[in-house]
């Protein structure tokens, strides 16, 4: 009996380290930020559509299935709801609810995001022209997770999410970089 009072207790032990490294992360300097940076070789005005055109965005962030909007003009106050099929989940389908706090084409834009009972936060795209035809688009996300399991998971959840948009970058890039070629192409 005492050899099952060990193991049962060893268990709780691993329980409780784990439960409270996951809680020190998630208080770390940068607990629930994203960041990614790339340059393509495009100028602001070739890139800005792709982040606000919805058959665009469909083509290179993965797992978004729809963008509604409660406005055709896009501002800020606009309004946007996205669809997102979660491959980690399933396939089950997500909602999220961004308002555009900032919008100047084709250099920035900021968009409040919100997962009911999920998450919150704000992502901001900046693209700066590097001249000659390139550009750097940086894409900047805080989060804050407000249900209890993912804010104890969030040193998980964030590298991953992290990682996801660095293939979506990585995506855009070649799309807009092949889309560029392509029309210089036809040009000729």
């Amino acid at each position: 009996m005492k050899w099952i009072l060990r193991i049962a207790g060893g268990f709780a032990a691993l329980l409780i380290i784990a439960v409270t490294v996951l809680l020190a992360l998630g208080h770390r300097a940068n607990a629930g930020r994203v960041h990614v940076s790339a340059e393509l070789n495009a100028s602001p005005d070739q890139i800005w559509p792709w982040l606000n055109t919805s058959d665009k965005l469909k083509q290179w962030i993965t797992w978004l299935v729809e963008i509604r909007q409660d406005q055709p003009a896009t501002r800020v106050g606009t309004k946007q709801v996205w669809v997102m099929r979660d491959e980690n989940n399933g396939g089950q389908l997500m909602e999220m609810e961004g308002t555009f706090t900032e919008y100047q084409p084709p250099a920035r834009e900021s968009v409040h995001i919100t997962s009911a009972g999920m998450f919150d936060g704000q992502q901001t795209y900046s693209v700066e022209d590097l001249g000659g035809g390139r550009a750097r688009l940086d894409i900047d996300g805080r989060y804050n997770y407000s249900q209890w399991f993912a804010a104890l998971l969030e040193p998980l959840i964030t590298p991953a999410a992290e990682k996801k948009l660095v293939r979506d970058m990585a995506r855009l890039k070649a799309l807009v970089e092949k889309e560029k070629n392509g029309t210089a192409r036809s040009a000729f």
